[in-house]
């Protein structure tokens, strides 16, 4: 943790700038190489004084961060290893940005085996204990991003800018500064309840984000697939183009809500088998939380749009507000309603955030909908979770339970398609292409 921190404020988030000005430049392949190896060059310079600064302050922050307790070697290795993984992020970045899935996917394969492999190989035949795992990452590590830097050599050339890099710099910094926020609004919420509520109300908020934590995960993925998607129609910039995206984002839209919804459905179920009576109560916290990503979805399109500007400032106003209002409402609301406090603040900030991220995005790159129809189609999943609590709380027969919240989950995606938010043309090609690649395989 210590080293992704350090090396991620040292980076300064360019990773990013990479990733936006490859849709800028990609028809001007030597003006790209010249502003990536700029960005990588940088790097490197601010990586290397940071890992001398650790080797002659070492002692004071093992001192003052970890009281003592580990060794010069383990922080030295841990600000190594945050550093590669930031160039893992960055190169993996680049991947998607080119749309090659495939070495995306084998790097990730690799990635998993080497680590495995390695960590066997110590354990076994250099009696290491701890540091088995630890040595066998930080040696995949240099082995994954000498790999992603051979793949993408062709992006790269000798070459160092400083018109780029403040090109650079002034597209990422506000980036960071977002994440820094981001970082202390989901921080301050556990404080406040465990200050003001208890540590059961902790219990709560925690275990209801796991329950949720699929819903994350599958919505990262898609935001992969879905942030090249945006930039390359956004470069297009046409009518066609730009209808192109609405009609995806909202495609997108409904699956994170369709998953969302089968989560709230089912988490009764999901909480009363993993886990005892004391934390029967988080099932009510769920479909909140799910509201939570939910309303999050419209950063795929606000982002975005503020990126592909280049105008990355008018992010910052919108995490400021953002965390402040969170910071308010937790004050308000975590004495009065514990858990369930917390969650409602971080709702209330999240939407009064991604508005304002949306109002900025549609004055720098407007598109064919509006931020009303947004919410028209996003808030519809309250009017189907509204019977799912009265299904929760009713003392109802455990099978007819689920009986009806399959029904429910049924009509759900029968509205979706019903009103356009799934086109029946695609949901048919997703059809006809599973169905035929089971013939291939079965002709095989």
């Amino acid at each position: 943790m210590f080293g992704q921190i350090s090396s991620g404020i040292l980076s300064l988030g360019l990773q990013s700038a990479a990733y936006r000005y490859y849709f800028k430049y990609n028809n001007d392949i030597k003006e790209y190489q010249s502003l990536n190896s700029t960005i990588v060059i940088f790097n490197f310079l601010t990586f290397i004084p940071g890992i001398v600064i650790l080797y002659y302050f070492s002692d004071w922050i093992l001192l003052t961060l970890f009281n003592g307790e580990l060794s010069n070697k383990l922080i030295l290795l841990s600000f190594f290893s945050g550093c590669m993984e930031y160039f893992i992020g960055y190169l993996l970045y680049l991947l998607t940005a080119r749309f090659r899935s495939v070495s995306y996917s084998i790097i990730i394969a690799l990635r998993s085996i080497l680590r495995v492999t390695l960590a066997v190989y110590f354990i076994l035949y250099q009696s290491s204990t701890y540091m088995a795992l630890i040595n066998a990452t930080v040696l995949t590590q240099t082995i994954i991003v000498i790999c992603l830097f051979i793949i993408s050599i062709d992006l790269f050339r000798l070459h160092f800018s400083i018109s780029y890099l403040k090109k650079s710099l002034t597209f990422a910094l506000p980036m960071v500064l977002r994440l820094i926020i981001s970082n202390i609004h989901k921080a301050f919420d556990k404080m406040m309840l465990t200050h003001f509520s208890g540590l059961n109300s902790v219990g709560y908020y925690s275990l209801s984000e796991r329950i949720v934590s699929p819903l994350k995960i599958i919505s990262d993925a898609l935001g992969n697939a879905w942030n090249p998607f945006f930039m390359k129609k956004a470069h297009e910039n046409t009518e066609d183009s730009k209808k192109a995206i609405v009609n995806r984002f909202y495609e997108l839209s409904f699956i994170i809500m369709f998953i969302g919804y089968g989560i709230i459905c089912f988490s009764e179920e999901i909480i009363i088998v993993l886990t005892t009576k004391e934390y029967y109560p988080a099932m009510y916290l769920v479909p909140i939380y799910v509201f939570y990503h939910i309303i999050g979805s419209m950063g795929y399109l606000s982002i975005p749009q503020i990126q592909y500007s280049e105008k990355t400032q008018y992010i910052l106003p919108a995490s400021i507000i953002g965390v402040i209002t969170n910071i308010l409402l937790n004050i308000i609301l975590i004495p009065l309603f514990g858990a369930m406090g917390a969650v409602i603040s971080l709702i209330v900030a999240t939407l009064i955030g991604n508005l304002i991220h949306l109002y900025f995005g549609f004055k720098l790159f407007p598109i064919p909908t509006t931020i009303s129809i947004i919410l028209r189609k996003l808030s519809i999943i309250i009017i189907f979770v509204i019977p799912i609590y009265f299904i929760m709380v009713g003392q109802l027969n455990p099978y007819l339970k689920i009986f009806l919240k399959i029904i429910m989950l049924c009509l759900f995606f029968i509205f979706g398609v019903k009103f356009n938010y799934f086109s029946k043309n695609k949901i048919k090609n997703i059809i006809s292409t599973f169905y035929a690649r089971i013939n291939v395989g079965f002709g095989n």
